[in-house]
């Protein structure tokens, strides 16, 4: 079983700020309260399907429990000032205080600003801010050799104001913390929770791909599938899923 390490960048974050988790330890709670069926009892439709929902699908439930998620450190205010653009204040004594050795322990403040000019040509989705942001980050990432990781907003998280940009990092090479670019959505004011997931961090091993069109009718898996729809349900998760493992 490969490892991916949260270090800490200063020895009084473990015990100021909640640290990474897997990211099945926050399943967003609409899909918790997400019915498994549609309507009050299970039914097969004319098509010889199940009347389930989105509650059984197993894409999605590996998704968005992939990786391990980053937490925000501190409760956030978001406001916005009169010419537009947003401001943040938090809770998080980043002065922190003195550690061990008795120096007195500073970290970064918890939100940034990244210039205009950065993202000039980029589309910035409709109801967003153009202004981005970045959310500082606390802890140190590390992979073992070979292993890079991806950096996204948190999977089927939709109930936030900001949207966390992706990218990829060789965290085997890279020695500091990755920082997290986002956007904030125009207008919203209000506060964010401390532990509102903000990044989902998934470590995955590069490897050289190449492609190919290849002319395959697929006899063999349309039989293979065919047999599978004698189950009316799991039908994926019985014959095909393998379980995935984030601790």
């Amino acid at each position: 079983m490969k490892k991916i390490q949260f270090i800490p960048i200063s020895e009084s974050v473990p015990g100021l700020i909640s640290a990474p988790i897997p990211a099945h330890k926050k399943i967003p709670e609409w899909y918790k309260e997400q019915p498994a069926v549609i309507g009050d009892k299970l039914v097969i439709n004319d098509g010889g399907n199940p009347n389930t929902t989105i509650k059984k699908c197993m894409p999605v439930l590996d998704d968005m429990t992939a990786g391990y998620y980053i937490l925000l450190p501190s409760d956030l205010i978001v406001g916005w000032n009169d010419d537009g653009t947003p401001y943040f204040s938090w809770s998080l004594d980043t002065t922190g205080g003195h550690n061990i050795r008795g120096e007195l322990d500073y970290l970064p403040k918890l939100i940034e600003g990244h210039g205009t000019e950065q993202v000039s040509h980029l589309h910035i989705p409709w109801g967003f801010s153009i202004y981005p942001q970045k959310f500082n980050n606390y802890w140190r990432i590390v992979t073992p050799k070979g292993y890079s990781c991806m950096f996204r907003h948190p999977s089927w998280v939709f109930d936030v104001p900001f949207y966390t940009l992706s990218g990829i990092v060789d965290t085997d090479n890279h020695p500091v913390p990755v920082n997290f670019p986002f956007l904030i959505q125009q207008g919203w004011e209000g506060m964010i929770h401390e532990g509102t997931p903000i990044a989902q961090v998934i470590p995955f091993r590069r490897t050289e791909w190449e492609s190919e069109i290849v002319m395959d009718n697929n006899a063999e898996g349309s039989m293979e599938y065919r047999r599978a729809t004698k189950k009316l349900m799991h039908r994926y998760k019985d014959n095909w899923r393998e379980v995935k493992t984030w601790k």
